[in-house]
């Protein structure tokens, strides 16, 4: 990847919706062929995706019914500039719309939250490393400028290691995301124990993005029944922090990091405002009354302090946060935030993200802590090589 910006977005998109309709077609072996992924051109016009013979999902914002609501509407430029070709997914569209933004790489969560859906385990598998294998193409088609995080099968241990070690030899920069709302059971549970251990093994940060369907029963999570009372505003306003920080106790108060010093936990679209808070918190509540009178004591006990593990081991993607959000951050450690424009969201920032990003970030914190937080923490943490422009490198 060159460096010509000085910046580098931690979390964006590549959707079901937006991804290349011969991605399954063309990679899947031919026995899983007839009931894989495909898009139906239907007798109105319209597009759908399908899988194992039913309808998957809709085809471009358009097809989700979101056409006038996200941020390629916002900027006035078309999502698919050629018939079936969608700029999220292609790689010199990608790298056009990274241009627009002053945006020199990308991190990209593949299309892990629709793959659960496919209920032939074998077949999701499949469809999964197809989609790790077309990151790769992706990679060496922008110059290492599109990085996919590579999805896991979620449904066994034995599946998610099985990839997690594949993708590993790859050889390109990335992480792996783990599906913690569609994984049958919580992050915590011991049965994810090997994946931690492969994760520690290999180097690749486990990245667990923020998802409203991950929240609480108190917004009628899971409750049948209710008159509609804004639910949806109170889930997409809460789940940054509330899932996030379930999510940073489990990693740490289980023994996780502790037992698997290497593995790196992202905890992406999760917001800086809230951590500090849990930060200080983790420590008041694991001590509390002292070692020999503790008021909640340990099932396991931790070799340091919890806040030693999240300094070292846990990561925090943001977006636009308010100017105050951020003063706190040097008690928990800079190295610990990376920005990201979560393009193509419906509220991503982009082609503004400097504006709105980092504007505030500068104002807390100052222009050498911006530099660290939107450029030198990702690549320090997915080990990105970086090159300098022609003309810079000889000066």
């Amino acid at each position: 990847m060159e460096k010509r910006f000085g910046v580098i977005s931690a979390d964006g998109h590549c959707r079901l919706m937006h991804l290349p309709f011969d991605l399954w077609t063309k990679r899947l072996p031919r026995k899983f062929r007839d009931n894989g992924p495909r898009v139906v051109h239907k007798p109105d016009g319209t597009r759908q995706w399908g899988v194992e013979g039913r309808p998957w999902s809709g085809v471009g914002w358009r097809g989700v019914g979101r056409e006038g609501v996200n941020c390629y509407a916002r900027a006035g430029v078309e999502e698919e500039p050629e018939p079936g070709i969608f700029r999220a997914s292609d790689a010199r569209y990608r790298c056009e719309d990274m241009d627009r933004d002053g945006v020199d790489a990308e991190l990209v969560n593949g299309p892990y939250e629709q793959l659960l859906e496919i209920k032939d385990p074998d077949l999701r598998v499949a469809c999964v490393r197809a989609v790790n294998d077309w990151a790769r193409e992706l990679y060496e088609a922008s110059d290492g400028r599109f990085i996919m995080l590579l999805p896991l099968p979620c449904q066994t241990p034995e599946e998610a290691v099985a990839e997690l070690l594949r993708v590993a030899d790859f050889g390109f920069p990335t992480g792996v995301i783990f599906d913690w709302v569609g994984a049958p059971e919580p992050v915590l549970h011991q049965m994810w124990e090997p994946v931690g251990a492969a994760a520690a093994e290999t180097g690749l940060p486990i990245n667990f993005h923020a998802n409203p369907r991950g929240g609480s029963r108190q917004l009628g999570v899971g409750v049948s029944g209710l008159e509609a009372r804004n639910q949806s505003l109170m889930r997409v306003a809460n789940f940054p922090m509330g899932p996030m920080a379930e999510l940073m106790s489990a990693v740490v108060f289980s023994g996780i990091c502790d037992r698997h010093p290497g593995v790196r936990f992202v905890l992406e679209e999760a917001g800086v405002g809230w951590v500090p808070f849990l930060f200080w918190r983790f420590d008041q509540e694991y001590d509390w009354g002292g070692p020999s009178s503790r008021v909640f004591k340990p099932d396991i006990l931790l070799s340091e302090q919890p806040t030693e593990f999240v300094k070292r081991q846990v990561f925090f993607t943001f977006e636009v946060e308010e100017e105050g959000g951020f003063r706190r951050l040097p008690e928990v450690g800079l190295d610990n935030f990376l920005w990201a424009s979560d393009f193509p969201g419906m509220d991503s920032p982009w082609p503004d993200s400097k504006d709105m990003g980092h504007v505030p970030a500068e104002a807390a914190l100052g222009k050498e802590a911006l530099k660290q937080l939107v450029f030198e923490n990702a690549m320090r943490l997915y080990k990105i090589p970086v090159t300098l422009p022609q003309a810079q490198a000889l000066t």
